[in-house]
């Protein structure tokens, strides 16, 4: 029995139509978003509902993609990244769902990926080699006992957040009971208490048609996607079963406490938090959806709202991370809540939060900020979003919640129903009243308090080792020998060659042979540049300037001026009436400092862009050139304590980050030698910016010092003024030179812009950057020649190709790190190898010289060049959103790229030999002296000769 169509709907907004089926024997459902986008989207979802921390559903979806019975090859998945021209493939876990998506352009590379893609989640073969691969496994490493396991390492890495550890401690109490309580990724301390079988019976039990939903988005025929549905899974499982859902969080009769430890790097007196949660709607249901948007808009939407404001003046400590709505769960959860305490603070801030909800109930808020909140709804229904994520992909993920937890999929779509409800329902001065009084009454109502545990991974790492002495105490000579065979199978298996025959793959010759056509740009008309995109009806502002000339002493001053600039006043108006002025005018207003690597010179020049944006619906685009001709006209820097506090803002969230971002630290550093992008990261996002910030942090802390960073920033605004400058308008037809005439700014003729000023390249960096954390992210950086270069192309296909064929197994299959790969910054002129949440350091650097020794020394076989060029062709072929494509066109222009370039590029791409592979490697990795940058979890290991540079002294903290 084939699939019954249930209902067709238009979604105008989108400009597409909702399908919906069900399968009537198994009650598997499919969802079609019919548009007439050539990238074409699929994903199969099922509900995955834990009840023990050991990560069963994050280890299951890494076990599903390890082999299937149609494609009982090792690693299909990672195997199809290489055979395939897919513009997105990933498989991703939540805490009750997990879900394996694709995107594609190439209609056979998407029905090849469906047959994969289907089989791995049905049938896969669930190996135990691959469960002690993937999962988890006792390691015998000098006699002594210990753990490995990618997830079991991914999930280290995981919990160097300290948001996330109070994410998962408030869980724990506001769902007790329910799936929601548990750690989906798996907690490490617990992971190890999983057996191969568990994870069986849980696939047998969770992975049935009955529980999925199959997704598809795009110009694909849904009549074709279930044919292959029903031939490769529902001809082969019969049966159906109720569906799962997550369980309710159980009733309150009142209100609880809970204490909660995060990781800090210090655990200052003035780390403390206090966070106030409650349970709310559920999520399925769009009007408890769309109150609960509107209850953060009004309370803590921008610096005007009542209680954002009140925290960010309480004189004392900042608003939480966590503060507004949060949607992920069956339930919604609504924060509010103050970090950056001292532990007697956290009551005054409790009390802070609870009067002035009391106050907001008595006196609301502006009727123009629920429109503003309203109309931001409409707009992000109807805008085409770029990003990682493929615009269809997007919109499914963001869907696929409403299906599985029982509600009418096409509110995620399309809400203007109830967003006309809404509408009549804020006119009444008390409908956001009652909203807040019925916060301020509800009985399940959390108060956390959140202390700082500079020994939280410490004691971790101290549970961890007691039990493996006990194991180790406890192991007699059998079960060692089982360790010792297991592992050797383990390798024997890794090491064993793979052939791929069964998978399908796209070949070089199955792809055009010319570059992607960028969009059109017109002529280069000055000061003044109107693109015409299919945007939906959105219209977009972005104003230019070329601060290239600016000295590199002044990289972090203009970094601190983007950052503060939208959150400081305009004119007149201080930075709350200033907040509140641009929301009500239109959606978004942001400042980004950005650097880019000029090809037009011989030498390597940066060029260095500080862009204000703005975007609205097309009808109000006036809108978007009064938001940005005010403030950038009218930018003020007087307000001395709002420019302290956020200043303080910043180096405390760089602090508590420090082990999360370890990789951008070690990645930055371990390049910067050889990339000027890199150089100006540094200052801005960097270890130089660790630096500069906590310098900023001493300076405001006297009433002089401050006043000279007002009076910087301000003769910094000036200089900007006067640089040279472009106006840039996206939208339908006409309309973006249309809006790029109405703002009026000042700036220079952008043809006056002076020359970039070139810069030498540096010695190779050799550093261990280091904080507390329980894994290492290491790097290794070789300059190489830039684009233009003939050896540009073969660089790449090199890079994809010891990705695949030798990194992915030396440091993910064998070493146990979450991620190992090769790039090519082209634009930059470096080759660079990385591992990411390795739990390794020295032995990973040993893995880096044996990859280039492997090129140089082994053969290479043609099958798989072939798969690395198709890798390095799909990256390039990736569609963007129709706004975005016209920005890299100009981008690219205005860094002296070519269409002759990208021709020769693609070329070289396509005609790269291994005679080529050989000798690029030979001649500019063998002999060459990488620069080598990691971030160091552990100071006390093997840190393979790198000189120990401590991250909390660069912030200013006592190591």
């Amino acid at each position: 029995m084939t699939f019954i169509e249930k209902r067709v709907r238009p979604v105008k907004v989108m400009q597409a139509v909702l399908k919906e089926y069900e399968h009537p024997a198994s009650g598997a459902r499919h969802i079609h978003l019919a548009t007439d986008d050539p990238e074409m989207v699929f994903l199969v979802a099922f509900p995955t509902v834990p009840d023990k921390d050991d990560g069963r559903a994050h280890i299951l979806e890494h076990l599903a993609l390890c082999g299937s019975r149609r494609y009982p090859v090792r690693d299909p998945f990672f195997s199809m990244l290489r055979r395939s021209t897919a513009t997105y493939m990933n498989a991703m876990t939540y805490p009750d769902r997990t879900v394996y998506p694709f995107a594609s352009t190439s209609e056979a590379d998407f029905f090849n990926l469906l047959g994969v893609y289907l089989d791995a989640a049905f049938f896969p073969q669930l190996e135990y080699l691959d469960f002690l691969q993937e999962g988890w496994r006792h390691t015998l490493e000098n006699g002594k006992l210990g753990y490995g396991g990618v997830v079991f390492n991914e999930m280290k890495g995981a919990f160097a957040d300290p948001m996330r550890a109070l994410a998962q401690g408030m869980d724990a109490v506001l769902f007790a009971g329910t799936t929601y309580a548990v750690e989906s990724g798996g907690d490490p301390l617990a992971i190890p208490s999983l057996t191969h079988d568990d994870l069986k019976q849980f696939h047998a039990s969770h992975y049935h048609p009955s529980q999925a939903v199959f997704m598809t988005a795009g110009a694909v025929d849904p009549a074709a996607v279930q044919r292959v549905i029903a031939e490769h899974v529902l001809d082969k499982l019969s049966g159906q079963a109720p569906r799962m859902m997550p369980e309710l969080a159980p009733q309150w009769d009142a209100p609880r406490s809970s204490t909660i430890r995060i990781p800090s790097p210090t655990a200052r007196d003035d780390e403390y938090g206090m966070q106030l949660a409650w349970l709310a709607g559920e999520s399925a249901d769009p009007m408890a959806y769309y109150r609960a948007q509107l209850l953060e808009a009004g309370l803590v939407g921008d610096a005007s709202a009542p209680l954002l404001h009140a925290m960010e003046t309480a004189g004392y400590g900042r608003p939480s991370a966590f503060n507004g709505m949060d949607p992920s769960h069956r339930q919604l959860v609504f924060h509010l809540g103050m970090e950056g305490l001292t532990r007697e603070q956290t009551e005054e801030a409790r009390a802070l939060i609870w009067r002035t909800l009391e106050k907001t109930a008595q006196t609301g808020v502006p009727h123009a900020v629920l429109q503003a909140a309203l109309r931001d709804l409409r707009f992000s229904q109807r805008e085409i979003q770029g990003g990682q994520l493929p615009y269809g992909m997007r919109k499914l993920l963001q869907a696929l919640p409403f299906e599985m937890a029982g509600g009418d999929i096409m509110t995620a779509f399309d809400s203007e129903a109830t967003l006309a409800k809404l509408e009549q329902d804020i006119r009444h001065p008390e409908f956001f009243k009652s909203m807040v009084r019925e916060l301020l009454a509800a009985p399940t109502r959390l108060t956390v308090t959140v202390e700082p545990d500079a020994r939280y991974f410490e004691a971790r790492n101290a549970v961890e080792e007691e039990r493996l002495a006990q194991h180790a105490s406890a192991m007699d000579e059998r079960e060692a020998q089982r360790i010792a065979a297991e592992a050797e199978a383990l390798l024997a298996r890794q090491r064993q060659p793979v052939n791929n025959d069964l998978l399908p793959r796209i070949r070089p010759q199955d792809v055009s042979p010319l570059p992607r056509p960028l969009h059109d740009l017109p002529e280069d008309s000055g000061r003044l540049l109107g693109l015409r995109i299919a945007s939906n009806g959105i219209s977009y502002g972005r104003v230019v300037y070329d601060v290239s000339a600016f000295d590199e002493a002044e990289w972090p001053w203009l970094d601190l001026y983007a950052e503060l600039l939208p959150d400081l006043g305009v004119g007149a108006m201080n930075f709350a009436e200033a907040a509140s002025w641009r929301k009500q005018l239109a959606p978004s207003f942001s400042v980004d400092l950005d650097a880019q690597e000029s090809l037009k010179a011989d030498a390597p020049a940066l060029r260095i862009n500080l862009a204000f944006s703005s975007r609205n619906v097309r009808e109000e685009q006036e809108a978007i050139a009064q938001v940005l001709s005010k403030s950038i006209r009218e930018a003020r820097f007087d307000e001395s304590e709002r420019i302290a506090f956020l200043i303080d803002q910043i180096a405390e969230n760089q602090l508590q980050d420090l082990a999360d971002q370890g990789d951008q630290y070690a990645a930055i550093a371990a390049e910067l030698p050889y990339s000027l992008r890199r150089r100006f990261q540094d200052a801005v996002d960097g270890a130089g910016a660790l630096r500069f910030y906590s310098a900023l942090s001493r300076q405001i802390e006297s009433d002089d010092g401050l006043q000279a960073i007002c009076e910087r920033l301000s003769a910094l605004h000036q200089r900007v003024l006067a640089a040279p400058v472009r106006i840039i308008g996206a939208g339908v037809g006409e309309d973006g030179a249309h809006l790029a005439r109405l703002i009026d700014v000042p700036g220079a003729d952008p043809d006056s812009a002076p020359t970039p000023p070139q810069r030498e390249r540096g010695a190779p960096a050799s550093v261990a950057l280091t904080a507390p954390a329980q894994v290492n992210h290491c790097f290794a950086s070789w300059a190489v020649p830039r684009l233009g270069h003939e050896d540009a192309p073969v660089l790449s296909v090199l890079a994809n190709l010891m990705t695949n064929q030798v990194l992915h197994q030396a440091l993910r299959e064998e070493g146990g790190a979450y991620g190992g790969t090769a790039r090519y910054a082209a634009h930059s002129g470096v080759f660079t190898m990385l591992s990411y949440r390795d739990p390794r350091l020295a032995g990973t650097y040993e893995d880096f010289a044996r990859a280039v020794a492997w090129v140089v020394e082994a053969p290479l076989e043609r099958e798989h060049i072939e798969e690395a060029i198709i890798g390095v062709i799909g990256e390039l072929d990736k569609p963007r959103s129709p706004h975005h494509e016209a920005l890299q066109a100009w981008q690219l222009r205005e860094a002296g790229v070519t269409q002759a370039m990208r021709e020769q590029f693609r070329r070289g791409v396509l005609e790269c030999t291994e005679l080529q592979l050989k000798a690029v490697a030979m001649r500019h990795l063998q002999n060459a002296q990488p620069s080598r940058a990691a971030f160091a979890g552990n100071a006390a290991q093997d840190l393979a000769g790198l000189e120990v540079v401590d991250l909390m002294a660069l912030a200013g903290q006592a190591a």
